[in-house]
């Protein structure tokens, strides 16, 4: 038989890989590979709403200023939390992780929370969206403060981080990608509408301030925190829409801008000092008549009012700029500004200054500059060559005879008159209440160790400057150059968190009244003038000049000098001398008292001034062609 070969064994055919799983409809994993954290979306949304209230509720617990709450409405509850949940939900259909949503909005809210609980502690004061724009000078301002958490933030931190923990634990559902950002769009449209029609309404503000309404401060604690704090991003903005450009450009180019007259043109220098303030109008105990005997002595010299700025223990800077530009909101000065400075260099002055702090602080080494003021000098292009390694600030002993030797260098060597705008630091608060440094002769009366600490530390400070200010004083008398120097306060001192000291001395701020208000905001101003500049002008500067806001205060320089000034100086004049207080409270002085409900016409001119100052601030510095040049 024919030998076959035995049949070859063939490889076995693989098995079939099975399919994979399907997913489960809801987008979660297959069953056999579920995880075992659970992905329910309603959990989801459950936990971030519990987080949500819950960062509200501790907020609103924070918010109170004294006895002044939101009192537990739940309208005013609603208007704070909405803004709370819309964030989370927006975060969370963006990132997909209800986790880094409550992470982020949590940590966001309690900094805006704790932010204002210690700007109202230490300068009363709330916070509001500007100040957004001045965070590193929060932060180096928080170092002479006593800033500690206390109990009810850390526990509010301890709370944070377990619904942190349990989001991402538990709460790791969410919609399908289309779905989610669909959602988003939806929730992105309400937050803009809510912003529109519920916390850019000034009305509907009043209205749930009710009582309170008449008190930036007492407003802002009587409706909560989150909500008048997005009120104030509101005002903001509906002051911008409302501006009207091609009026303000119609109107201003009724003027132009005029020419000083050689037989006219003197010195000017400026001193801003830093928390200085007339104290001996109150009925102080104790207090030594010699804390403001050369003060006194130098106001009976000069001309002399009343200056009413818009902020108190704080804000230099809202000051400052008022008077450089002539507006009492400054918005963004990242660009060349006009102000009086770019004016007077038009005339043919040297315009510069000084500051013996740092240059960084409210951004002066780039604002500076565009507003005119050159080679400008601070801590740490000048003052550090007078000052030990490694501090900030120069004080009256250092500034004072340096401006003296500098000037007296300046007029030597110059023929340019000088325009040179300074700001001093000794007055700036906190003072010292542990110990009285230089004795308790300044103020003896009758006062718990802390608070007579405090005043005896703040008024050797008066003292020490009004005596520089005496020196220096003589000195421009000595000289032959006419000069003639602006003095005013830029805000009232700290006196105590929450005002406690000035509550004390029977000193009321309550801003509802014209005496509180007055009490909260006033301050000073001297105009004063050599005997060289009283010869050229003709005519001695002394007297009483008007009540002013630091917008209108070049404007007066400028009149008791004989000066037209710069065409927007001319176009503010009239509302200068019938509305010489406005005040970005909404308080005016109208027909020579202070209120805080101004006539339609009033409220008119008001707008109109505004309209104008915006235009003049947003537009670059003209080319100057004075009239008669």
């Amino acid at each position: 038989a024919e030998e076959t070969a035995p049949p070859t064994e063939e490889p076995a055919a693989p098995l079939p890989a099975e399919p994979p799983a399907a997913a489960e409809p809801d987008g979660s994993p297959p069953a056999e590979k579920r995880q075992i954290l659970p992905r329910k979306l309603w959990l989801t949304l459950l936990l971030l709403a519990a987080a949500g209230l819950t960062m509200s509720a501790f907020s609103l617990a924070l918010s109170p200023r004294g006895e002044i709450s939101w009192g537990g409405s739940p309208v005013l509850f609603a208007c704070n939390t909405l803004p709370v949940l819309l964030v989370l939900a927006l975060l969370w259909l963006l990132t997909g992780q209800a986790w880094l949503s409550c992470l982020v909005t949590g940590t966001v809210v309690f900094l805006i929370t704790g932010g204002n609980y210690f700007k109202v502690l230490f300068r009363d004061d709330p916070l509001v969206w500007s100040d957004l724009t001045r965070l590193r000078e929060a932060a180096q301002m928080s170092d002479q403060y006593e800033v500690a958490l206390t109990p009810f933030m850390i526990a509010w931190i301890v709370v944070l981080a377990l619904f942190v923990l349990a989001l991402f634990l538990l709460g790791r559902g969410k919609p399908r990608l289309s779905r989610r950002l669909a959602a988003f769009g939806l929730t992105a449209v309400v937050s803009v509408g809510a912003f529109f029609l519920l916390y850019a309404d000034g009305q509907l503000y009043a209205t749930l301030a009710g009582d309170r309404a008449g008190d930036q401060r007492q407003a802002y604690a009587a409706t909560g925190l989150l909500y008048p704090f997005l009120h104030s991003a509101g005002a903001m903005l509906t002051s911008t829409l409302s501006y009207d450009e091609e009026a303000a450009r119609q109107e201003l180019a009724q003027y132009t801008d005029a020419v000083i007259p050689p037989e006219k043109k003197v010195n000017l220098i400026t001193l801003q000092m830093e928390a200085m303030a007339d104290l001996s109008q109150y009925p102080i105990e104790g207090l030594s008549p010699s804390v403001y005997a050369d003060f006194h002595a130098l106001q009976a010299e000069s001309y002399s009012g009343k200056l009413i700025t818009d902020v108190f223990a704080g804000g230099t800077i809202e000051t400052e700029r008022a008077v450089l530009t002539g507006s009492n909101h400054q918005g963004d000065l990242s660009r060349k500004t006009n102000s009086v400075a770019w004016y007077l260099k038009s005339q043919g002055y040297t315009a510069n200054g000084s500051h013996p702090c740092r240059d960084w602080f409210y951004d002066r080494k780039t604002v500076n500059p565009n507003l005119g003021l050159d080679d400008y000098l601070y801590t740490d292009n000048y003052y550090y060559q007078f000052i030990a390694p490694g501090e900030d600030v120069a004080y009256d002993n250092v500034f004072f005879p340096d401006l003296q030797t500098r000037l007296a260098a300046y007029f030597d060597t110059n023929d340019a008159p000088l325009f040179s705008f300074n700001v001093t630091y000794q007055g700036h608060g906190p003072y010292e209440r542990e110990v009285a440094y230089w004795g308790t002769d300044y103020c003896t009366g009758s006062y718990d160790t802390p608070t007579k600490n405090i005043l005896n530390n703040y008024f050797h400070v008066v003292q020490d400057s009004a005596a520089h200010l005496r020196d220096f004083t003589a000195f421009l008398d000595r000289r032959e150059e006419p000069v003639v120097l602006l003095l005013y306060g830029d805000h009232k001192p700290w006196m105590g968190n929450h005002g406690v000291i000035y509550e004390g001395l029977g000193i009321s701020l309550d801003t509802t009244t014209e005496e509180g208000f007055r009490n909260y905001y006033e301050t000073w101003y001297m105009i004063w003038a050599n005997q060289a500049a009283e010869d050229l002008l003709g005519y001695p500067i002394q007297g009483q000049g008007p009540d002013l806001s630091p917008c209108f205060l070049m404007n007066e320089v400028f009149s008791c000098l004989g000066w037209e000034g710069p065409a927007y100086m001319q176009a503010q004049r009239e509302t200068a001398r019938t509305l010489p207080v406005l005040h970005t409270s909404g308080w005016v002085q109208e027909d020579g008292r202070l209120t805080p409900n101004p006539s339609d016409e009033a409220r008119a001119r008001v707008q109109d001034f505004q309209n104008l100052s915006t235009y003049d601030r947003t537009t670059p510095p003209r080319r100057r062609r004075p009239r008669g040049a």
